[in-house]
């Protein structure tokens, strides 16, 4: 990768303190929902986040918009520390970053016309004239395939894909720099899916605008990141170029998770891992590698007892497993069982 980052993600954290009626306000333990995340996305580029439910993505969605508060670590947008911000600065940050949800229909307010819905973090943010506002909505809508005229209509004139248009046209009015994607197609029937996954790669190559992509669809993500970071227990235990992780995937989890999925053609055969046991508490996850307890390719004491570092190559492929002490392109060296 070259050049600087549009965000960058530093060893960031978030543990939840659970009371467990304790005495005194003491806490019985931690959830630790994100333990030591690190990422960047580059301009004009999608990153997708991707794992099993409560790894930790949406979690590390809420604290790059900052929805949550980190326990430790750093969100950094084109440099700035995001959760140091405070007055003009941060109303700076509201237009530069912007959201897209999972569900259409309850992303939107009901009582609002598409006008005010799709003007808000506009009007709110940035002072802007009625006659420029009502400009730009009429230009935003037609970029998202809606028509200037439906700004006077409510949501619920709507189906359930231009919804998604409308919500998509309210998180670019801004000319935001960075939009974060949660799910945003999951909730969509299939028929229109690919109609707006085609929109959004449409509107980036437009807008110039970086997408954070939170995902569990390997289809989707395939096709709309340019690069992938797998999540387990609320770690990155993998990330590379899209392509690159598709055809060569290094840790035992990635594998397992990419043989999961549905084969692009039903007469093509694939490699089934079926792992053993469940995903462990996040409020006690296991010493080591978290992934050991499931792991069919656990080689020893050291996937129990040592983290395996993110280690990664020029060609930013990283992987944390001891199956692979110099990187992913190092050959599997067995290490000390003793």
């Amino acid at each position: 990768m070259t050049g600087e980052a549009l965000l960058e993600v530093r060893d960031l954290t978030r543990y939840f303190p659970i009371g467990g009626g304790m005495p005194f306000g003491r806490t019985a333990g931690l959830v630790k929902a994100v333990d030591g995340v690190s990422f960047t996305v580059q301009p004009g580029k999608t990153l997708a986040l991707v794992g099993e439910s409560g790894c930790g993505k949406t979690t590390t969605a809420k604290l790059i918009l900052r929805l949550d508060t980190p326990t430790a670590g750093e969100v950094r947008l084109e440099g700035e520390d995001v959760h140091a911000l405070a007055g003009p600065a941060l109303r700076r940050f509201r237009t530069r970053v912007q959201a897209v949800f999972q569900d259409p229909w309850s992303s939107l307010n009901p009582r609002m016309r598409v006008r005010d819905l799709v003007a808000e973090p506009l009007v709110v943010n940035q002072r802007v004239d009625r006659r420029e506002v009502d400009r730009k909505v009429a230009k935003v809508l037609e970029d998202v395939g809606l028509r200037p005229e439906q700004a006077r209509n409510f949501p619920h004139e709507f189906s359930g894909g231009q919804r998604q248009r409308i919500a998509i046209a309210s998180a670019l009015i801004s000319n935001p720099r960075l939009i974060v994607l949660d799910e945003p197609v999951s909730a969509l029937d299939v028929s229109i899916r690919s109609q707006i996954m085609n929109l959004f790669k449409d509107l980036q190559a437009e807008y110039g605008v970086g997408y954070l992509l939170v995902a569990h669809d390997l289809g989707t993500t395939r096709y709309m990141a340019d690069e992938i970071a797998v999540m387990y227990l609320g770690k990155v235990v993998e990330i590379a170029p899209t392509e690159t992780l598709f055809a060569a995937p290094r840790h035992p989890y990635t594998r397992a998770l990419f043989s999961a999925a549905l084969p692009i053609h039903p007469d093509s055969s694939h490699e089934e891992i079926v792992l053993q046991g469940e995903v462990p508490s996040p409020i006690d996850p296991p010493s080591g590698c978290s992934f050991h307890p499931r792991c069919p390719e656990k080689i020893g004491r050291i996937c129990e007892q040592t983290t395996p570092p993110l280690l990664g190559d020029r060609a930013r492929h990283c992987v944390a497993c001891h199956l692979y002490p110099q990187g992913p392109d190092a050959a599997a060296e067995e290490p000390d069982r003793a």
